[in-house]
């Protein structure tokens, strides 16, 4: 149930931080972005055990990346499932639980000596605890904050920017001292360590003046919003295709930009200083984007971080060889624009589907990410396969992109924000 100011004791623990509920909730964006960051690290630094599982079983490349892609494919259900837990439940049990799975399928990823293995704990269990922990911790926040909820998704979703450039070294690190298995454990272990008392111990859901779900009686309309009406909807179908089309872009652009780059005669050390900055651009941008969008509107700085992507694919597509640093710098700088993307992918069904469901919704939404994530690795590495370079592949990407800011576009969160008049 939502707080009410001296009601309980979450109420004293609210007062008991100094500051009040309005200081506080800053607190929970630090929570968030740390947990994000830790969640989204183990796909961001897949890359570094992808090697390691390739020397050690000589699988072949796809169905090493099978694994890989269950854990996205798998949002269709459990992004549902952990927002319906955390309707339910609240953030301080389902992030905690999270925390625990993906650190668990990590330390069972260590111990595989067979595909199947392999599959289950990174791509079933892996794919959950991500799950259980991203959904809760963006669902919370976006209930915290309703004017600001775009500077706050912003900050939330740079930790997951940030993640590669902190975690990288980490476990690289980990690798090369103890082994890729012991390195896996110890990764898992890290994940819950901090996970689990920082959700703990500092989630509260907000206070009723502050609650997403009470800025609904506003207009009946808006407050009636349950996951089947929400999946009769254009908005939600928008919503989906927002986040499908814009992965495919995103992964397709991720996956193969280092193998491109290197094929064009980029040293291994000019491409690691690079997409590190790129990493950073694209934290950047996370925090840019969030907090220009509560002032000029979601769908515009979208298609803004959107036009800004589609340059930079242009430059890493026209790359000759090293004499063309200055486009691989274009490229690298062009993150700012795809962070300015991700920090409204949770921002833009927050307005739109603020409710006591919000949870369950924001996960039905985000399988859409699950679907792109499971095409567009695969689709760039096929295209490149079929046409013996990555121009097409390329060209595929900055397509999905432009068409993820046209759903933006159709879901209107606009209509949404102007009809709420409370503050947040």
């Amino acid at each position: 149930m939502p707080l009410v100011p001296g009601e309980s004791t979450e109420g004293a623990a609210l007062s008991a931080e100094g500051g009040g509920p309005s200081r506080y909730r800053w607190v929970l964006v630090g929570v968030s972005a740390t947990v994000n960051s830790l969640a989204w690290s183990v796909r961001s630094t897949f890359a570094v055990f992808y090697v390691a599982l390739l020397a050690e079983f000589g699988w072949k490349r796809g169905e090493a990346t099978l694994g890989y892609a269950f854990s996205w494919l798998l949002l269709l259900v459990f992004s549902p499932l952990a927002g319906w837990l955390y309707d339910r439940w609240g953030a301080r049990l389902v992030v905690p639980a999270g925390g625990l799975i993906l650190g668990a399928a990590l330390a069972l990823t260590g111990q595989v000596t067979a595909r199947w293995h392999y599959y289950v704990a990174f791509g079933v269990l892996g794919g959950a605890g991500i799950a259980f922990i991203q959904v809760p911790a963006a669902a919370i926040v976006s209930r915290w904050f309703l004017r600001s909820r775009g500077a706050a998704m912003g900050v939330i979703s740079a930790g997951a920017s940030a993640s590669a450039v902190i975690f990288y070294p980490i476990n690289t690190y980990l690798i090369v001292a103890f082994g890729w298995r012991t390195a896996l454990a110890m990764f898992g272990l890290l994940v819950a360590a901090v996970t689990i008392p920082l959700a703990a111990c500092l989630y509260r859901e907000p206070p009723e003046q502050l609650d997403g779900r009470r800025e609904l009686s506003v207009d009946s309309n808006l407050a009636d919003w349950t996951l089947g009406r929400a999946l009769s909807s254009t908005p939600f179908w928008a919503v989906f295709a927002m986040w499908g089309f814009g992965v495919i872009g995103y992964q397709i652009m991720t996956t193969h930009q280092v193998a491109h780059a290197l094929e064009r005669g980029f040293s291994a050390v000019t491409l690691g200083w690079m997409f590190a900055l790129g990493g950073a651009c694209t934290a950047a941008g996370n925090v840019i984007g969030g907090s220009l969008s509560d002032r000029w509107g979601r769908e515009l700085v979208f298609a803004l971080g959107s036009a800004i992507g589609i340059l930079g694919i242009g430059c890493l597509a026209w790359l000759g060889g090293p004499e063309d640093l200055v486009l691989l710098l274009g490229y690298v700088v062009a993150g700012v624009g795809f962070g300015m993307r991700i920090s409204l992918l949770t921002a833009i069904p927050a307005d739109l589907f603020a409710g006591r469901n919000l949870g369950v919704i924001l996960g039905a939404a985000q399988g859409g990410g699950g679907v792109g994530g499971l095409i567009g690795p695969f689709l760039g590495g096929w295209l490149f396969d079929v046409t013996g370079s990555y121009q097409i592949a390329f060209a595929v990407a900055a397509l999905a992109i432009a068409v993820s800011a046209v759903a933006a576009w159709v879901a209107a969160p606009r209509r949404a924000r102007q009809a709420r008049h409370v503050g947040g």
